[in-house]
């Protein structure tokens, strides 16, 4: 584990951001992006981030795979940390994030809306909800909980509930895995990952199994808590483009190189505004002024 003081060493507020990238060298850069973004946007608290191996018991990805959110969450807690916000390797902060952590105070935790308008259900396998005892129906009622982005106030008792399940479901052998069988191969992960050949579910609903989101969701259906938040965005998702209260941008990218922070507030904070949707606004009135010649 790597420890930054991005706001100093007098963490008055004892509040951090976490995350993990091991295994490809394109996380350890991702790590370090996001770092800078933390910095560039004047994050006042600490960066806990693990870039060469797996917290020290966390089961491996064919094990449990994303066990090691939960394993990252316990150590900060350890550590003393009482607001905690996991942050995923490919995401950057592109405004302040004092928003985020005060939601977190507030509310004792934070979860962002999903922004493609999917269910916990879509993405769960028939085994991970026949070991939770949930139909099909149930859980397509769901709403799914992203975990790229989620911060915890430790100081809240439902939130130490819900990271105390979300640990124990993640570690139950089949709901993090989504078979009872050990995977063995990356090929045979993916098809767990995206139903292909009807790996987890003969459902056509079913699109894939999404591992800590599957575990996330159903400890957060039980103690009731809601995703809230909307200031997480896709920069790959157009049907909902970045807001002006956007905080939090997942860029996921799956290359030997990363778009660098320039580039990225480049495209956030000066093509789509003032080029794109510009654009995309003269392409609309010239299809409408085609169709009214068209009817003249």
């Amino acid at each position: 584990m790597k420890l930054v003081h991005i706001g100093g060493k007098n963490n008055a507020n004892k509040k951090c951001v976490i995350s993990l990238g091991v295994g490809k060298p394109v996380f350890k850069l991702t790590l370090q992006r996001l770092g800078e973004s933390l910095k560039r946007v004047g994050f006042n608290g600490d960066y806990l981030y693990w870039d060469e191996s797996l917290p020290s018991g966390c089961p491996d990805q064919f094990e449990a795979p994303f066990a090691f959110k939960t394993h990252c969450f316990n150590i900060a807690k350890q550590l003393g940390y009482e607001q905690v916000l996991w942050i995923d390797a490919p995401c950057v902060a592109i405004r302040k994030i004092t928003p985020v952590f005060r939601s977190i105070e507030q509310h004792g935790y934070i979860f962002f809306n999903n922004n493609y308008g999917q269910m916990m259900g879509q993405w769960s396998s028939d085994d991970a909800l026949a070991k939770n005892q949930i139909s099909r129906e149930e859980a397509l009622a769901m709403p799914e909980i992203p975990c790229s982005v989620l911060g915890l106030d430790l100081r809240s008792d439902l939130a130490c509930s819900f990271l105390d399940g979300w640990h124990q479901i993640m570690a139950d052998g089949i709901t993090a895995r989504g078979i009872k069988e050990k995977i063995k191969t990356w090929d045979e992960y993916q098809e767990i990952f995206w139903n292909r050949n009807s790996r987890v579910s003969q459902d056509p609903r079913v699109c894939g199994h999404r591992c800590d989101q599957v575990a996330a969701g159903i400890v957060a259906h039980r103690l009731e808590m809601l995703p809230y938040s909307d200031y997480l965005r896709d920069i790959h998702y157009e049907a909902k483009p970045i807001k002006r209260n956007t905080i939090i941008l997942h860029y996921r990218e799956f290359g030997k190189s990363i778009t660098p922070l320039s580039e990225i507030d480049y495209q956030v904070f000066f093509k789509a505004p003032f080029v794109d949707r510009p654009r995309a606004y003269l392409r609309k009135l010239v299809s409408i002024a085609r169709g009214f010649r068209g009817h003249a």
